[in-house]
């Protein structure tokens, strides 16, 4: 009897450290965005385990990045029933019927859950993305607001607003908002990207090629839109010669770059070229404290024939 009880024990152990470890391969998966990967990793625990919350939330939530939406609102209808207390699952119920476009009922259920949870701030964002979206834009800039008075944090809510401004035309409040949200998270190109194409440029001093300046972000441009403009010099092209050229550019706040300097280079005959191609390249500009400022940047160019 003894070692029977210990047999049944050691399979539950295994099923247990199984299921363990395909949910963390599809929680790995899913942050990595590899949402076929995650979904194939999920099946067996949704099958071992039907009534597990996490299983069937993180389900729900790869059931969704794959755009199998009705499949998503089944999963997360039955962690309702279980963790009735849990109001992020209605929350992500109502984000998927507005991606559905049935803003009636989303709309619905969200703002029950802003009336019956108001200090929650993503219930405020969520209400306001689905108000935005589906033109209420009164309720919208106000849900947002409420959200980022809040949560200061909440980047989100500023991009909220950028957008509302944006749609009233209101260039200087977009903007505001942008750097509001830069100032947060620097690191989102996305944003960075909407925000310099209204940038305008000042008439600031250009700092010296030498000078530090503390920035949270430098320039930056893909290197495949630098090299996309690069031309070949047919000098040396027919030389054969291949080598690299380090440039010193100043990337005013707009993106924009004014001017550059040869740092380092293995050819003269490459040097117009390279500059050339930088001269003609929109960067992202430098950010301080989500605002865009001038400064100096190394960028190295190769040159190579294929």
């Amino acid at each position: 009897m003894n070692i029977m009880i210990l047999i049944a024990s050691s399979l539950a152990l295994c099923t247990t450290l199984q299921m363990s470890a395909n949910i963390d391969q599809a929680k790995k998966a899913f942050s990595s965005k590899d949402y076929q990967k995650a979904y194939l990793a999920i099946q067996q625990d949704i099958k071992d385990n039907p009534k597990n919350p996490d299983v069937l939330i993180l389900a729900g939530d790869i059931y969704n990045a794959l755009g199998n939406l009705d499949s998503a609102i089944i999963l997360y209808k039955v962690v309702e029933k279980l963790q009735p207390g849990n109001y992020g699952i209605p929350r992500k119920i109502g984000q998927i019927q507005a991606a559905k476009k049935d803003y009636k009922s989303s709309i619905s259920i969200l703002s029950s859950l802003v009336k019956d949870f108001p200090k929650d701030p993503w219930n405020h964002l969520a209400f306001a993305d689905v108000s935005f979206a589906a033109g209420k834009m009164p309720e919208a800039e106000k849900s947002y607001n409420e959200a980022k008075k809040l949560n200061a944090r909440l980047w989100q809510a500023s991009v909220g607003l950028a957008n509302i401004s944006l749609k009233k035309g209101d260039q200087n409040s977009t903007i505001i908002q942008l750097e509001d949200a830069l100032k947060i998270d620097p690191s989102m190109m996305d944003i960075r990207r909407q925000h310099v194409k209204l940038v305008k440029d000042n008439k600031d001093p250009d700092p010296s090629p030498d000078e530090t300046i503390s920035v949270n972000k430098p320039p930056f441009a893909d290197n495949s839109l630098i090299m996309s403009k690069l031309q070949y010099p047919e000098l040396a092209k027919k030389a054969g010669l291949e080598g690299k050229v380090v440039l010193r550019v100043l990337v005013r706040r707009n993106g924009s770059v004014k001017k550059y300097i040869v740092e380092n280079s293995d050819s003269e005959l490459f040097n117009k070229s390279a500059g050339d191609a930088v001269m003609k390249t929109q960067f992202l500009p430098a950010l301080q404290n989500g605002k865009p400022v001038a400064c100096w940047l190394s960028v190295p160019i190769s040159f190579k024939i294929r």
